[in-house]
Formats: structure tokens, sequence, C-alpha cells
């Protein structure tokens, strides 16, 4: 396994929150890698795909779950995904967001090459392996393409798929949790690893365009592909208000502190406090903003509960979700869910 390719790290971050552990009893979880709770839970950080495996080694050992590859998939939602994420969520529809994940999937993981194309059936969204996945293939293709599935349920909607989901492996003996992640449109021993999406749905405007977003996230993945390509990239200059939101954006799973985030920029606190303001921001009001987008995010999937919620975004208990939760809408989660359900 080619260890000089790198995932970010917000994916084992995240795996961490689903599987609840802290750093007290997580030693198990980096068995066997270099990596540490610390740099896990690093701004910007990265992991070499042989330790990110060992680590999904560690994990499937650790919860016992067969299906873990679907559970954890499922919450992996476009908020998940840094700045790919927020340039396919703000896209003006479907098929753009599409083109978007497979052209820039590679600057969030390099485990496969996605591509796209386009006939009669509708639109054909591909994974191949760039290196032999050996033991974790289903793992790892159950949460990329049950992650890819729920992005597309966030543009038409849950129950609003049209398409066929093909594995290149065969039927797993937990196959039927499948049907209760894709629906019945599920198929195994196929050629090729894919989700075909029907020409129906691409045009789906997505419910959270965002032209000026758009256009400046799609500037952060085409530098990012860059760079891993060997290409001199233009950083673009961004302002502190930019710089801060772009950061916690691409390191999602955890509520980042004014410390952290100064000290990753190399400034003071008390500096970053006041280049922010003289923006007219501040650095709460970003956070909490953020913070809001990525809930209701997660709240929109029926699967998951209010205490996952609050763990997948990095809080220690729910309770402490809950009061921030009230403090950015207004209400409970709860009532939130009641009034969002019955919209």
């Amino acid at each position: 396994m080619a260890s000089q390719k790198h995932a970010s790290s917000s994916y084992a971050r995240i795996l961490f929150r689903h599987l609840r552990l802290s750093e007290d009893n997580s030693a198990a979880y980096f068995e066997g890698t270099n990596v540490s709770y610390e740099a896990l839970m690093s701004l910007d950080g990265t992991i070499a795909l042989d330790e990110m495996a060992q680590i999904y080694r560690n994990a499937q050992v650790i919860s016992g779950l067969e299906d873990l590859g679907l559970t954890v998939g499922s919450q992996l939602h476009l908020s998940s995904h840094g700045p790919l994420g927020v340039a396919a969520s703000s896209a003006p529809d479907l098929r753009a967001a599409l083109t978007l994940f497979a052209k820039y999937s590679r600057t969030r993981a390099e485990f496969f090459n996605v591509l796209i194309n386009e006939h009669t059936e509708g639109m054909r969204v591909s994974f191949s392996e760039t290196f032999d996945l050996t033991d974790l293939r289903a793992f790892i293709l159950e949460t990329a393409l049950i992650g890819l599935f729920s992005s597309i349920t966030s543009f038409v909607g849950i129950g609003q798929f049209k398409g066929i989901v093909k594995f290149s492996y065969s039927k797993p003996s937990y196959w039927k949790k499948y049907l209760n992640h894709f629906g019945e449109k599920v198929v195994f021993d196929q050629a090729t690893t894919e989700i075909i999406v029907s020409n129906s749905i691409l045009s789906t405007p997505s419910p959270v365009a965002d032209p000026i977003m758009h256009q400046e996230a799609v500037v952060i993945c085409e530098r990012q592909l860059k760079e891993m390509q060997g290409v001199e990239a233009t950083r673009p200059v961004l302002s502190t208000q930019a710089t801060v939101t772009s950061l916690m954006v691409e390191n999602p799973g955890k509520i980042w502190t004014l410390n952290e985030v100064a000290e990753k920029l190399y400034v003071s606190p008390r500096t970053l406090i006041r280049k922010l303001e003289s923006e007219g921001a501040k650095f709460q009001s970003l956070r909490d903003e953020l913070s809001k987008k990525q809930a209701a995010n997660y709240l929109n999937d029926v699967n998951l509960s209010v205490e996952s919620v609050g763990y997948l975004m990095g809080f220690s208990d729910v309770s402490s979700f809950r009061r921030s939760f009230k403090r950015w809408f207004g209400e409970t989660p709860s009532q939130y869910i009641a009034r969002l359900r019955g919209a």
C-alpha cells in the first residue's frame, strides 16, 4: 500500500466519534499506527493510507459489527467532506454536484479513482481501486457508496432515489442490511462498483444552492488537487473570515476553539479576534453558523438520533449539544425535528 498517499483525518475522526471513543479509551483504535489522539484531533490533518487502513481494521475489531461500513458511511453527509462537500451541496443541481464529486474526490482520499459518464440509463458514478484493498474492500466500498448515496438523498429527498447500486463483490451474509440503506435496487457480483443515477433526478436543484459559496469552494478544491499532482498552485488570497471558515469546513468532527484556530494560523488569539473584528466578524458567530448548518444537515437524516449527531459533531455529551442547539436555533433538537417532519 502506498504510504505516501494520504486521506483527510476527518474520516478517521468521524469514525472515532461513531464508536463513542475518548482519549482515555482510544489505545486500541491507534494500535499498529503512528497516529495519536492529538494528531487525529489536529486541524488540517491527514493520515497515510496504510495507517488509515489499519485504523479501519482496528475499528472493525472494536465495534464487532459486520456492517460497520454501512453504519458509519450513512453518517458521511456532504458536510463531512470539507470544501468538496461545500462545493457539491452549493452546486446548482445534482448533475453538477456529482461531476464535482468525481473530479475532486481524490482531494479527500485516494482509495479510488471515481469516474462518471452519461448514457441512456443516466449518470454512472464508478469506483475503481487505486490499489488492492484486500480485506478492507467491502468496508471501504460500503462507506464510500452509502456516503455518496446519502449525499444524493440530500438533493432529492428520502426515498426518492431513482437508479441502481452495483457492487463488484459477492453478496455478503448481511446483504439484507444493504436494502435498509440503499433500497431494493442493489445488485452484487458486478464487473464494476457504481451508482447509476437516473436522468429523471439529475436536474434536481440543490436545496442550498449558493453561487458565491460554490465558486469559493471549487477554487479551494482545484488548488488542493493541483498540490496533490505536484503542480504549483496559487493560493487564493482570502480574508481572515474566509480563512477561518475554510479551515473549519475542511476539518469536521470537532468543535474547534479560538486558541486552536489561532495556533494553526500562526497568530495569537487576541490578533485573530482583532482581525476578525476589522472585517465585522466574530469567531463564535462563524463557528456557530457552521455548526448550525452541520447539525441541520445531520438531523435531516431520520436514521440519526440526537445523541449520535452530538457525538459526530464533537460534543462530549448530548446535554452539551442540546444546550448549544437551543442557542443556535431557539428550540430544542426534538422540537426542530418535529417541525421538520411536519413540514
